[in-house]
């Protein structure tokens, strides 16, 4: 996973250029969806199935895919009126915003509530040679401007679903930015709607190198049959260089649990209740202190 992340600049952030940003609203720069082949293939930028830079002022129409030809489909979920879609979700200056401000109320697996918006990007759940098969490798990777920091108590990132395909909602597999003190840090979790469980796999404080403008999150399914789904993070400048050392998480979350295809989101969510002391961001990866010393010292460039 490591020499995905290494290897993405001229694949993720050709012709990028960080545009100005909002507080408290997820602003992605882009979007990549990588199918079959390994790590080692998406290095040099190949498989290749969806580049969106969200150019089009249309954040649910995105680029084609290089399998079909057809333009990449999302869909928004969590909305709390529709009368503000277009608050909650725009496409201005080349890049995606998402303001979780906009979000319904809910609970998460482990009864907390809080608001949730997520763009998900409608790819086939019913052909198994389409879409995000068990029986294919995939990754999915989104470049967030660092310039646009979660509040604390918000968090921005990349979601891996069996909504709309399990209704356990049992695999819902999280890589995010979480605010905080310090620029918050980068947590990796899993929740499990049927067991009524949320579990924590990793975190790490944010130490984005100097000349960095970008924060790359990448979730891969590396191994085709496998139920594992591996996280990863790293720094950019706004050329798309890869700057100073990324982090690959070393516990994996499981999917598949119960369905063959999942589906990839973006998601920013914010909190229900007051926003919490600053330094409590790590609360939201509860028990992660431990792991994220160890992760540290397993970073490499």
């Amino acid at each position: 996973m490591r020499v995905l992340l290494c290897g993405l600049a001229a694949a993720l952030f050709s012709g990028l250029v960080a545009g100005p940003a909002a507080a408290g609203v997820l602003n992605a720069q882009q979007l990549n969806v990588f199918r079959d082949g390994t790590a080692a293939d998406w290095l040099l930028g190949n498989n290749l199935l969806l580049a969106d830079g969200f150019d089009n002022d249309n954040p649910f129409v995105g680029s084609s895919y290089s399998s079909t030809g057809n333009p990449a489909l999302y869909e928004l979920y969590g909305l709390a009126s529709p009368e503000v879609t277009t608050l909650a979700v725009s496409e201005p200056s080349g890049q995606l915003r998402l303001d979780p401000n906009y979000g319904a109320v809910s609970n998460n697996a482990a009864g907390q509530p809080g608001t949730s918006l997520r763009l998900r990007l409608l790819t086939n759940i019913t052909d198994t040679s389409a879409g995000l098969h068990v029986s294919r490798s995939f990754a999915a990777t989104v470049a967030l401007s660092l310039s646009a920091a979660p509040d604390p108590g918000q968090t921005f990132g990349l979601r891996l679903t069996d909504g709309g395909i399990d209704p356990n909602n049992n695999d819902l597999i999280e890589l995010y930015w979480a605010g905080g003190a310090g620029g918050g840090g980068v947590v990796l979790r899993k929740q499990d709607f049927a067991a009524g469980t949320v579990t924590p796999l990793g975190s790490a404080p944010l130490a984005a190198p100097a000349g960095a403008t970008m924060l790359v999150l990448a979730l891969s399914h590396d191994t085709p049959g496998s139920s594992l789904i591996s996280g990863s993070f790293g720094y950019a400048d706004s050329t798309g260089t890869l700057l100073g050392s990324v982090t690959t998480f070393g516990n994996r979350a499981t999917a598949f649990n119960g369905e063959e295809f999942t589906r990839l989101e973006l998601r920013a969510t914010g909190l229900s209740a007051p926003v919490p002391e600053p330094a409590s961001w790590a609360l939201m990866g509860v028990g992660l202190a431990g792991l994220a010393l160890r992760l540290r010292r397993r970073r490499s460039a």
